[in-house]
């Protein structure tokens, strides 16, 4: 076999060298990695670049020449460099790819550190006692018809700080393989993602031998080297990750080669156009498309459906859909597989892709940060046809818990970021004129362009407006909207809400294009109809008031009110919210007065989500919660300082309290 011929060729290297034994696993030197006690907080990268190079000592030039170590070939090299760009910097991948050269070659100096030929004994070792490795693009197209996905274990990001820095490896990678994930990625880069080799092992040994199908495991670091490859076998590793953007031509097409000697397929990652030919040139069979420019970190999901058009105009065979009937008749399934890398967190994602025939899906930081990946990874359904029951499903009443979380009154961008950081869903900004907290157009699109940062994206999240509905009705329609909501502003790119009341419908357009809207909320007498994607030029969220006194007593009768309430909605809406309107007040929102939450409750029960304002703070939102599970939750003058400015610490805590309230509440359903 090919890992025969590997292995007599390091048995050979083995015997011309040392006959001592094998010495242990190399670690990186304490001294050069970063401290664990650094701050968690993401940072610009810029910033952090200067740190590491007055920490590492690493110089610019010390890291461009370690990237250009990599080839001799410079054409190989010319879509590292900017294509010959006179003024290309160096940007953050390269900076950490630079960084892991330097530590292998460290390793290589240590005297101490195992010979590639004693990885590859060890590699031939585990899978004695273990089993032999999976081949990535079996397991993909193993999965067909359903969506494979591979979860990730990543502890932290360069863009995000912490994201679950505690979190036990060998656990998270069973939860992740008792509830379906075909493949486990696992960050092994110490120094920005906090992984390490053992975290890689452990998955192994945590899924091997349980009584459901073993996912591949994936080492997903900065490979630039064959030893970085044979230390992936000998630790349990099923294939690895090939990054295209820092890897020169002819370097790829050796380790692609090389994996394939050790019976690993590998995972060859690219973004651009150029990378995707430089990968086919090199022999790839799966590739992953990442949505997010790790040059910029910016991320753009359109960008592996542009890809898989580039396949298909090329011929090249990929469809994840088609497997099935081949299988089937007998014909050879397609020669390679199409994955979609980074952003995604809904079904509405994963059935994005299943329709360009895209094979596997990985999702990391939802996953990571979610209280139950069993439910996080059933609710992407994997299968076709349990998303078309999600998509298509209707009447009775709904059931499914908080899903947003809405921060209004948000006046300035750390205000906002924070209220990203905290976990929100939506961010609201308000335009009506009689608010205290009104914003200017220009106000606006700063806070716009700092969550946009947060999120990773350039542009507006699209909403679909047109969800499936199969009865036809108005409730209906809100419910599948909701679902669609609920998906697109997913916690890590919340979505900014520009708030009305009683204005002109070409100002609100206005508002949305200069300061780049994603959805507006209405607020006044427009009417339900006025709540439409094409009046307003992108999705509208429509108040209902609920009439009560002062002091929150004498709500309206609660059963009279949901039927005016569910006879009134129309389908033009992307969701509903109700907010508190004291009687005999001309002006609704923003009073500070909670209403009767049970009414919110009778209207769910019908089939309508709702979001819930008013009076909401951190004390009491939990108690509205857990006693209504409302789809949304929204609040203003509860987390504030004073008018227009957020207490931080209110709403990191009014977040938290409601996120706890609903995983406490759904134990109950």
């Amino acid at each position: 076999s090919l890992f025969s011929l590997a292995r007599a060729s390091a048995a050979s290297a083995a015997a011309s060298s040392s006959s001592s034994p094998i010495p242990p696993f190399p670690s990186i030197d304490p001294a050069l990695a970063m401290s664990s006690s650094s701050s968690s907080a993401p940072v610009e990268f810029e910033q952090a670049a200067k740190e590491e190079r007055m920490t590492f000592g690493f110089t610019e030039s010390r890291l461009r020449d370690a990237l250009r170590s990599l080839s001799d070939d410079e054409s190989c090299c010319r879509h590292i460099f900017g294509r010959d760009d006179p003024n290309h910097e160096l940007s953050a991948l390269q900076r950490i790819t630079a960084v892991r050269i330097l530590d292998y070659e460290a390793i290589a100096a240590d005297p101490s550190s195992p010979t590639e030929a004693d990885l590859i004994a060890r590699a031939e070792t585990f899978r004695s006692e273990h089993g032999p490795p999976l081949n990535l693009r079996d397991v993909i197209q193993g999965k067909s018809p359903s969506m494979s996905l591979a979860a990730e274990f990543k502890r932290a990001s360069p863009s995000k700080g912490d994201i679950a820095p505690d979190l036990n490896a060998a656990e998270q990678g069973a939860k992740y393989a008792e509830s379906g994930a075909s493949i486990v990625s696992v960050l092994t880069e110490g120094r920005w993602f906090k992984g390490s080799m053992d975290d890689l092992t452990e998955v192994r040994l945590a899924t091997t031998d349980k009584g459901y199908d073993r996912p591949a495991v994936l080492r997903k670091d900065f490979v630039v080297n064959r030893y970085q490859i044979a230390e992936a076998a000998a630790r349990g590793g099923d294939t690895v990750l090939l990054i295209v953007a820092v890897t020169p031509a002819d370097l790829l097409k050796d380790l692609i080669d090389y994996c394939r000697s050790l019976d690993m397929e590998p995972l060859v990652e690219v973004h651009a156009d150029d990378e995707l030919d430089v990968a086919l040139n090199a022999g790839a069979r799966v590739i992953g498309v990442n949505n997010r420019n790790l040059h910029t970190f910016k991320m753009d999901l359109g960008t592996t459906d542009r890809t898989a058009s580039v396949l298909k105009g090329r011929g090249l065979e990929f469809d994840h859909n088609v497997i099935t009937s081949r299988d089937a008749s007998g014909e050879p399934r397609p020669d390679y597989c199409l994955c979609a890398l980074s952003g995604m967190s809904s079904s509405a994602d994963v059935d994005r892709y299943r329709q360009a025939g895209v094979g596997m899906c990985l999702i990391g930081e939802s996953l990571m940060r979610a209280p139950d990946p069993k439910a996080a990874i059933e609710g992407l359904c994997l299968d076709p046809n349990e998303y078309a029951k999600q998509a298509g499903g209707a009447g009775g009443a709904y059931t499914g818990g908080l899903k947003i979380v809405k921060v209004c009154g948000v006046t300035d961008p750390d205000d906002a970021l924070a209220a990203c950081r905290a976990g929100a869903n939506l961010i609201g900004v308000i335009f009506a004129e009689k608010s205290k907290r009104k914003v200017t157009k220009e106000r606006a699109r700063a806070v716009v362009d700092a969550v946009r940062a947060f999120g990773e994206r350039s542009s507006r999240i699209s909403v679909p407006t047109n969800p499936s509905n199969p009865d036809g009705s108005p409730v209906a329609a809100l419910g599948s909207k909701a679902r669609t909501l609920e998906n697109s502003a997913r916690r890590g790119c919340p979505l900014v809400v520009g708030v009305f009341q009683n204005q002109d419908e070409a100002y609100v357009r206005e508002c949305v294009e200069e300061s780049g809207l994603d959805l507006v909320q209405l607020h006044g007498k427009e009417g339900m109809e006025a709540a439409s994607a094409e009046r307003c030029g992108v999705p509208a969220i429509r108040v209902v008031d609920i009439e009560t006194d002062a002091d929150g007593t004498g709500t309206t009768d609660a059963e009279a009110a949901v039927a005016k309430l569910l006879d009134s909605v129309t389908s033009d809406p992307v969701a509903i919210l109700l907010d508190t309107a004291i009687k005999g007040s001309k002006e609704g929102g923003g009073t500070g007065v909670a209403f009767d939450w049970s009414l919110a409750e009778k209207v769910q029960s019908r089939g309508l989500p709702v979001l819930v304002a008013g009076g909401l703070t951190p004390d009491n939102v939990g108690q509205c919660v857990g006693g209504t599970r409302p789809w949304g939750v929204d609040v203003s003058s509860g987390v504030e300082a004073g008018p227009g400015k957020k207490d931080l610490d209110k709403v990191a805590a009014f977040v938290k309290g409601a996120r706890d309230a609903e995983e406490e509440a759904a134990k109950g359903f």
